[in-house]
């Protein structure tokens, strides 16, 4: 979630330019010596850049020839990317307009905007739609503009507004209104992004398909030294998607909250998730969840480990069981302090809902490679909590359904305060549930 509002071509070409500006001064000619330093820079990195200059403006081609260099490059300025994140923009051809003391706030202004698609594999149902994007990217429909302040600590900006019709098996109108962006700057480093967006919606002409994402604001601050210190916050009003005759699913007021902290070579993280309400609606049946909420933390992941995983050969096997096993060298512990929703509506029957809390500790000692003859010598290396809280009015809708009936004959709950509990705990490769050994 934390690249939500911005595509990844967005975020990469955004932070490469303003790796361009850092430590800009006032007159023309420093920060010209200032973009003509970081090209040069850029041409080590993974770029091909080509250059054309007008009398009070200058044009950049940058080519993304090399992703995996790419990435680690910019990631040293805070755009926080993975290889995988880039490696699909291999062969993109983006075009940068660069004009000088523009206002008062700008030192330098760039529009930046697409100019030759990516290297891709295109079939013949791919040619008319690639087609219709070739003509909105050579007429600069998607267009980023952006100021940087005179002392190179600040920037803002918007993406030109979207209204286009795409013509393939479906008719499809692409709308995207009031996407703004501002933040800073701090020694050579992307330090703060804030974004707003109206509104982007996916629509066919006959109603087939409907998507909506509605008034969006998020926001990105480093905290430490890595890219590993930081925290990202998201608030969207309204989420919709629908495929006519198979479902329909609505959010409404969502909030996504984390942050991720390097301590002695050790990364943790928490997540925080609450969503005021999700409708779903299949087969003219509908449920609704109300007041659900995810709270997730992971803790001692091995730092190093983590950025070899964003490298590494996904089909080498060997490497990747070496790598996760130094990943978890340190003991890992992973906890969900607080899984609930409130209320839920079933077959027009309101109910209360529920509350899950669990607790998952990984042994450093456990060898990743033992569980491919024997996964349950697993048990004796994890610690496990669990325990939940059943609304009587769920737990009796749920013992009539088929699946569920015979976990519940055999693990029986307990009374609580008029709400039913299961409580399980794995320790020492024994299971319990609620006190009564189950294995």
């Amino acid at each position: 979630m934390k690249k939500i509002g911005f595509s990844v071509l967005g975020l990469v070409v955004v932070a490469a330019i303003y790796y361009f500006t850092s430590g800009s001064e006032q007159l023309t000619l420093q920060i010209k010596q200032q973009i003509a330093s970081k090209v040069a820079t850029l041409k080590t990195q993974g770029f091909t850049v080509e250059k054309k200059t007008s009398d009070n403006k200058e044009h950049f081609i940058l080519s993304f020839d090399e992703p995996t260099k790419i990435a680690k490059f910019l990631n040293t300025q805070g755009a926080q990317l993975t290889p995988n994140d880039v490696a699909s923009l291999k062969g993109l051809k983006v075009g940068v307009d660069v004009s000088y003391l523009a206002d008062a706030y700008s030192a330098a202004s760039f529009d930046i905007y697409p100019i030759a698609l990516p290297n891709m594999k295109i079939t013949k149902n791919d040619k008319k739609t690639l087609q219709k994007i070739q003509s909105m990217i050579d007429k600069k429909t998607f267009l980023l503009h952006v100021d940087v302040n005179k002392l190179g600590t600040g920037f803002q900006g918007y993406m030109k507004d979207i209204n286009e019709i795409l013509v393939g098996e479906l008719t499809v109108n692409l709308k995207m209104t009031a996407l703004k962006f501002n933040g800073d700057i701090k020694d050579d480093r992307l330090t703060a992004i804030t974004q707003t967006l109206k509104n982007l919606s996916i629509k066919d002409n006959n109603n087939e398909i409907n998507m909506q994402l509605n008034h969006l604001k998020s926001h990105y601050a480093t905290t430490g030294d890595t890219p590993y210190d930081y925290t990202t916050d998201y608030t969207i009003e309204e989420m919709l998607m629908m495929l006519k005759d198979a479902f329909a699913l609505r959010i409404n007021n969502m909030s996504i909250s984390s942050n991720s902290n390097v301590k002695n070579h050790l990364a943790s993280v928490n997540a925080q998730t609450e969503i005021t309400s999700i409708l779903f609606t299949q087969a003219k049946k509908t449920t609704l969840f109300e007041t659900f909420i995810l709270d997730m933390r992971a803790e001692n992941f091995d730092i190093q480990a983590i950025k070899k995983l964003e490298t590494i050969d996904p089909n080498n096997e060997k490497e990747l069981l070496a790598t996760f096993q130094k990943l978890i060298s340190k003991g890992v512990r992973f906890e969900i302090p607080n899984f609930s929703i409130k209320n839920i509506t079933f077959k027009n029957q309101k109910l209360e809902g529920f509350k899950l809390t669990s607790s998952f500790d990984i042994d450093k000692s456990l060898d990743l490679s033992s569980l491919k003859n024997n996964p349950m010598s697993m048990l004796g290396k994890l610690d496990a909590n669990l325990r939940l809280v059943l609304s009587n009015q769920l737990f009796g809708l749920l013992a009539q359904q088929p699946q569920a009936m015979l976990a519940m004959m055999l693990f029986h709950p307990k009374d609580v305060n008029g709400q039913k509990v299961y409580k399980l705990e794995l320790k020492d490769g024994s299971l319990t549930v609620n006190d009564k050994k189950a294995m």
